[in-house]
């Protein structure tokens, strides 16, 4: 049940052998339901995660508002460090399920072990943490975007599937209200 995240490793660097026996041994399955408040869950555990399929939305409630900071698709990793920062006047940051979810967990301890008896899962981590990083350089560039059509452009060419996405949710992630992200995709679909 683990291999979609040894695939993912597979493909960027060579594996051992002990490093496929120790996730498949110490890794597991969570699976999610669709809207389901992911928060609670993860926080309280002292792992990251490896979404394997499915689709989650990160945000926070400021003045009463949801404010969308990111979504999270197949192939990518949160860590359930994230909930010890607080954002924007030291609110907390939440997780919703926006499709059914299956993310592999994989306890720290896990990946201290990795790290100290697998040489590669310094060159994996160092893959994972750049694509990570590539992605958040991408969303600090497009949330500079002033247009709200080449904003709405731009990420349709960066996330591979985005009518996945509520269109409210999606509206608040690129900082236009929803009756504008309906013009634009009118728009846009004229074009």
């Amino acid at each position: 049940m683990v291999t979609p995240f040894i695939s993912y490793c597979k493909a960027n660097h060579p594996l051992s052998t002990k490093f496929i026996k120790l996730i498949r041994s110490d890794a597991y399955i969570l699976e999610v339901s669709r809207h389901e408040d992911l928060t609670q869950l993860l926080q309280g555990t002292d792992s990251t995660f490896f979404l394997s399929s499915g689709l989650i939305r990160k945000y926070i409630e400021h003045q009463g508002k949801d404010i969308t900071l990111d979504f999270l698709s197949e192939e990518n990793l949160l860590d359930s460090d994230l909930f010890k920062y607080h954002y924007l006047e030291g609110q907390e940051l939440r997780l919703q399920a926006l499709e059914d979810s299956r993310l592999i967990v994989m306890p720290h301890v896990l990946i201290k072990k990795l790290l100290r008896h697998c040489p590669e899962s310094g060159f994996v981590l160092k893959t994972l943490m750049m694509g990570k990083i590539y992605q958040l350089n991408q969303q600090s560039a497009l949330s500079r975007i002033p247009d709200a059509s080449a904003r709405y452009q731009i990420f349709c060419s960066l996330f591979s599937n985005p009518k996945r996405i509520p269109g409210k949710y999606l509206a608040s992630y690129l900082g236009m209200r929803p009756e504008t992200l309906s013009r634009v995709k009118a728009s846009s679909e004229l074009n």
